[in-house]
């Protein structure tokens, strides 16, 4: 049997004119689950992941992570290493935030998701 998991983020991002960077105003995540799986045991009856589903959105952005990392190498754009030390960097940034964890929708799309500010 094969199935699948995606995991969506969307970043929400503010630019002011003559800054050299733009701020993080949120991001949206959720994820979707093949329907020929018990979508009940990944998502619960608010679309919200339950523990084995935040594992699965975990692991969508894990691989999705070290996809983007071997192909930025492939095409020359940034070193692996680097690449990863940036990752882990941001990471390290994220977690100094204190994050408000919410639940919102995705555009006009009904499924629900967390929001992490």
């Amino acid at each position: 049997m094969q199935f699948e998991f995606e995991g969506k983020c969307v970043l929400k991002l503010e630019h002011n004119e003559g800054d050299k960077t733009s701020k993080h105003i949120k991001t949206d995540f959720n994820l979707s689950v093949s329907k020929n799986l018990d979508v009940k045991q990944y998502l619960d009856k608010d679309a919200i992941p339950t523990a084995i589903g935040v594992k699965a959105l975990t692991q969508c952005f894990v691989q999705g992570l070290v996809g983007n990392i071997h192909y930025a190498k492939g095409k020359g754009f940034w070193d692996d290493a680097e690449h990863l030390r940036y990752i882990i960097a941001e990471l390290e940034k994220g977690f100094m935030q204190v994050p408000t964890v919410s639940k919102s929708e995705f555009n006009s799309d009904s499924q629900q998701e967390i929001k992490n500010v």
